[in-house]
Protein backbone atom coordinates (compact mmCIF):
# COMPACT_ATOMS: atom_id res chain seq x y z
CA UNK A 1 0.00 0.00 0.00
CA UNK A 2 1.63 3.24 -1.10
CA UNK A 3 0.87 6.82 -0.24
CA UNK A 4 1.73 10.17 -1.79
CA UNK A 5 3.93 13.12 -0.93
CA UNK A 6 4.25 16.57 -2.43
CA UNK A 7 7.72 17.23 -3.87
CA UNK A 8 9.00 20.49 -2.37
CA UNK A 9 11.19 21.24 -5.41
CA UNK A 10 8.57 21.16 -8.18
CA UNK A 11 5.27 20.71 -6.33
CA UNK A 12 4.22 17.47 -8.02
CA UNK A 13 2.64 14.54 -6.17
CA UNK A 14 4.67 11.33 -6.09
CA UNK A 15 4.02 7.77 -4.93
CA UNK A 16 6.02 6.62 -1.91
CA UNK A 17 6.77 3.04 -0.87
CA UNK A 18 6.97 3.76 2.87
CA UNK A 19 10.26 5.59 3.39
CA UNK A 20 11.51 8.95 2.17
CA UNK A 21 14.53 11.23 2.52
CA UNK A 22 13.75 14.19 4.72
CA UNK A 23 15.77 17.39 4.58
CA UNK A 24 18.92 17.10 6.66
CA UNK A 25 18.81 13.31 6.93
CA UNK A 26 21.38 11.07 5.28
CA UNK A 27 19.12 8.01 5.28
CA UNK A 28 15.44 7.62 4.42
CA UNK A 29 13.03 7.42 7.34
CA UNK A 30 9.68 5.69 7.72
CA UNK A 31 6.65 7.75 6.74
CA UNK A 32 4.35 8.16 9.72
CA UNK A 33 0.66 9.01 9.87
CA UNK A 34 0.25 12.44 11.42
CA UNK A 35 -3.10 11.41 12.85
CA UNK A 36 -2.25 8.20 14.75
CA UNK A 37 1.59 8.27 14.62
CA UNK A 38 1.81 4.75 13.12
CA UNK A 39 3.75 3.96 9.94
CA UNK A 40 1.65 4.80 6.86
CA UNK A 41 2.32 1.38 5.39
CA UNK A 42 0.67 -0.33 8.38
CA UNK A 43 -3.07 -0.41 8.87
CA UNK A 44 -5.93 1.60 7.47
CA UNK A 45 -5.53 5.37 7.81
CA UNK A 46 -8.69 6.44 5.97
CA UNK A 47 -10.22 7.73 9.22
CA UNK A 48 -7.06 9.52 10.32
CA UNK A 49 -6.71 13.20 9.64
CA UNK A 50 -3.75 12.99 7.31
CA UNK A 51 -2.17 15.85 5.50
CA UNK A 52 0.09 15.32 2.51
CA UNK A 53 3.66 15.61 3.75
CA UNK A 54 5.98 17.80 1.72
CA UNK A 55 9.04 15.65 0.98
CA UNK A 56 11.37 15.82 -1.99
CA UNK A 57 11.14 12.96 -4.50
CA UNK A 58 14.21 10.92 -5.45
CA UNK A 59 14.38 12.62 -8.85
CA UNK A 60 14.75 16.10 -7.31
CA UNK A 61 16.79 15.32 -4.18
CA UNK A 62 20.07 16.58 -5.69
CA UNK A 63 18.40 19.85 -6.67
CA UNK A 64 17.09 20.29 -3.14
CA UNK A 65 20.52 19.61 -1.61
CA UNK A 66 22.20 22.03 -4.03
CA UNK A 67 19.65 24.76 -3.23
CA UNK A 68 20.15 24.21 0.48
CA UNK A 69 23.93 24.48 0.17
CA UNK A 70 23.59 27.66 -1.89
CA UNK A 71 21.23 29.15 0.71
CA UNK A 72 23.62 28.26 3.54
CA UNK A 73 26.55 29.92 1.72
CA UNK A 74 24.45 33.03 1.08
CA UNK A 75 23.39 33.16 4.75
CA UNK A 76 27.01 32.80 5.93
CA UNK A 77 28.10 35.62 3.62
CA UNK A 78 25.26 37.89 4.79
CA UNK A 79 25.94 37.00 8.43
CA UNK A 80 29.61 37.96 8.08
CA UNK A 81 28.69 41.29 6.43
CA UNK A 82 26.17 42.03 9.19
CA UNK A 83 28.53 40.98 11.99
CA UNK A 84 26.00 38.46 13.27
CA UNK A 85 28.38 36.40 15.47
CA UNK A 86 29.75 39.47 17.26
CA UNK A 87 26.31 41.04 17.73
CA UNK A 88 24.84 37.77 18.98
CA UNK A 89 27.62 37.30 21.56
CA UNK A 90 27.28 40.92 22.68
CA UNK A 91 23.50 40.65 22.99
CA UNK A 92 23.74 37.47 25.09
CA UNK A 93 26.25 39.13 27.44
CA UNK A 94 24.19 42.28 28.01
CA UNK A 95 21.93 42.55 31.05
CA UNK A 96 18.20 42.84 30.47
CA UNK A 97 17.40 46.38 29.45
CA UNK A 98 16.94 48.79 26.56
CA UNK A 99 20.39 48.21 25.02
CA UNK A 100 19.84 44.46 24.87
CA UNK A 101 16.32 44.98 23.51
CA UNK A 102 17.58 47.31 20.77
CA UNK A 103 20.31 44.88 19.71
CA UNK A 104 17.86 41.97 19.74
CA UNK A 105 15.47 43.98 17.57
CA UNK A 106 18.28 44.78 15.11
CA UNK A 107 19.17 41.08 14.86
CA UNK A 108 15.56 39.98 14.37
CA UNK A 109 15.00 42.62 11.67
CA UNK A 110 18.13 41.41 9.88
CA UNK A 111 17.08 37.76 10.14
CA UNK A 112 13.66 38.40 8.62
CA UNK A 113 14.59 41.09 6.10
Amino acid sequence: MSHRHLCDVTGHLWECDGTAFRLGHREPSVCVCHGCRLPLEQGDHRRCKNLVEIVVCAEHRDTQLRRRQEAERKFQRRAAEFGFEQKWKRMKALPVGPEKDALAEEIVKWLFA
